[in-house]
């Protein structure tokens, strides 16, 4: 398994970094060490919450084939939302 990470600081009336760590398709579920791991950390002014909690850092953890299958599912579906209904 190769880990990748990438990762980009963007910038306009706040500052939000992105990264994400993930290692490809590892053949099976969680046990099989696969995973996809998304970042997202205020480096000025981004509101961002969880549970309705402010947060400076967002951390969220997929583990599995299955899931990183998912993942990607509803991420494309997040962006195409945004992008459509600006």
């Amino acid at each position: 398994m190769v880990e990748r990470q990438v990762s980009e600081v963007f910038s306009e009336a706040n500052i939000l970094e992105a990264v994400i760590k993930h290692n490809g398709i590892c053949g099976g579920d969680s046990s099989h060490g696969g995973y996809v791991q998304l970042w997202f950390k205020n480096h000025s002014s981004t509101d961002m919450s969880v549970n309705g909690e402010w947060s400076e850092k967002i951390v969220l953890t997929f583990r599995g084939d299955s899931e990183r299958s998912t993942l990607l599912k509803a991420l494309k579906l997040f962006v195409k939302e945004l992008e459509e209904n600006k």
